[in-house]
């Protein structure tokens, strides 16, 4: 939508800030980063911010088929942001909406315009804001800690090696699953983590703080909470250009890969939501146990109402899967507690906060869009509001110590084991296809279950040596 203020804004800056290129950004179903580069000059004059760019749809996965494959992007004048730090700077980003070509109303099937749906769900429901804190963890590679390949792949299979990274110093180096927290020199990745927190705060995201996570070469930065779905989604999608992009320039590989290692640490992308009217939140209540209000409950509930439905968009690879097990803090079972991080849905601790809490959402991990992962989880959390879905009482127990006749008793279902099992869940649950909408519910699992049955015709390393002598 054309915005006058917001547009000559966007001039200003880009004269300013002697811009030569401007980066187009939108992503496509699967959340890949799509972009592309103009002159500066065309963002210059008024056409672009009115009319957009033609593309063309059909490449873009989960969009339109070949024979209606124009579309229009057209950036959004608020998310103009130089780059100072890419190359050689002169370089800038805006972020598109994508169009259908005939109407020019917003793409249906846009991931950033099924989270603005989201943001609207909740102001028709009498609500202003969910506020909204993802947690993207990833893992920093050294290129030379990668093996040297000099055999082939095919001798690399058939001696059982598997093609990841070496292991670090046997006495100097992070163990698995023992870097939580760890301290410089031996948490080597800090000076990393410092430039690329610098860039996000010049970028206009407020870093709560960042350190070394659990696995060995594991890195979190948290991002302090953002006003709606859009500008969370927004954030997410350029924390991960950032960080690659940095990455590279620092000779390092960075992943959001849900599980880059078979026996460390999974990345996680925890979702931190709090619902508000006005400047109040409506999940806070002082005269709670807990200080949760009724409809913060409700909110737990229709999370795990809908938390094997929304799988598959929030754990979206099959390489998601082998981060859902038991034993690295990665949720498997559907139940919620205080403080308890086996528990799927959990209440962190107020340290700091006053007449606020706020809820968080374990399962999801980086590999997912996050227009799409915010979107589910807003409908799933506002269902659950408007049908007063009681979610029961918190699980303070271990759930991953309980055996089949405990998890029984306390009602705990498990969330699906495979991308299968989470593309079924998704087709049988009306509340998280309507999130997305018929096409872009249809184009998801078209992707979806081709990438399933391809994963189920490769030969892995596994195979050939489990089975290999049978």
């Amino acid at each position: 939508m054309y915005d006058t203020k917001n547009v000559e804004n966007a001039k200003k800056i880009l004269n300013k800030e002697n811009i030569k290129w401007v980066q187009g950004h939108f992503v496509d179903i699967v959340g890949n980063l799509r972009v592309f580069s103009m002159p500066a000059k065309t963002y210059l004059e008024d056409n672009i911010w009115k009319e957009g760019v033609g593309f063309d749809g059909s490449s873009v996965k989960g969009f339109v088929t070949v024979e209606h494959s124009d579309m229009i992007a057209r950036p959004d004048a608020e998310t103009i942001l130089p780059l100072p730090w890419f190359y050689e700077g002169g370089v800038a980003r805006v972020v598109m909406d994508v169009l259908d070509v005939e109407t020019y109303e917003y793409f249906l099937g846009d991931p950033r315009h099924i989270a603005r749906r989201a943001v609207q769900l909740i102001r028709n429901m009498g609500y202003s804001n969910i506020e909204l804190s993802p947690e993207l963890e990833f893992y920093a590679f050294k290129k030379s800690s990668l093996p040297e390949g000099s055999s082939s792949e095919l001798e690399a299979l058939m001696r059982g090696v598997e093609q990841i990274p070496k292991g670090k110093h046997p006495v100097l180096g992070i163990k698995e699953k023992e870097g939580y927290f760890a301290s410089p020199p031996t948490d080597s990745a800090e000076s990393f983590r410092n430039k690329l927190s610098e860039a996000l705060i010049s970028s206009g995201l407020d870093v709560k703080y960042h350190h070394h996570e659990g696995g060995a070469w594991q890195q979190e930065i948290e991002i302090k909470a953002l006003p709606d779905a859009v500008k969370a989604g927004d954030a997410s999608i350029f924390f991960k250009f950032l960080a690659k992009i940095m990455g590279s320039m620092e000779n390092l590989l960075i992943t959001f890969m849900p599980k880059p290692l078979p026996t460390d640490a999974g990345n996680g992308m925890h979702v931190h939501m709090e619902l508000f009217k006005g400047k109040k939140s409506t999940f806070f209540d002082e005269n709670d146990e807990y200080m949760l209000s009724q409809t913060a409950r409700y909110f737990i509930g229709g999370i795990l109402e809908h938390a094997k439905g929304m799988t598959a968009i929030t754990d979206p690879t099959t390489n998601s899967y082998k981060r859902l097990i038991p034993n690295f803090e990665a949720p498997i079972n559907i139940a919620w507690a205080v403080y308890n991080r086996s528990a799927l849905v959990r209440i962190p601790n107020r340290a700091g906060k006053h007449n606020s809490i706020d809820i968080e959402a374990r399962h999801p991990d980086p590999s997912a869009n996050p227009y799409l992962t915010f979107a589910v989880l807003i409908h799933a959390g506002m269902d659950g509001i408007k049908k007063k879905i009681d979610p029961g009482e918190p699980v303070e127990k271990n759930i991953y110590s309980m055996n089949k006749r405990e998890l029984k008793k306390h009602n705990i279902k498990r969330l699906p084991r495979t991308l299968h099992e989470a593309i079924e869940e998704f087709e049988s649950d009306e509340v998280i296809q309507r999130a997305l909408g018929k096409h872009a519910s249809q184009a998801f699992v078209d992707i979806k279950e081709e990438e399933w049955n391809d994963f189920l015709s490769q030969i892995s390393t596994w195979d050939y040596r489990k089975y290999f002598n049978v």
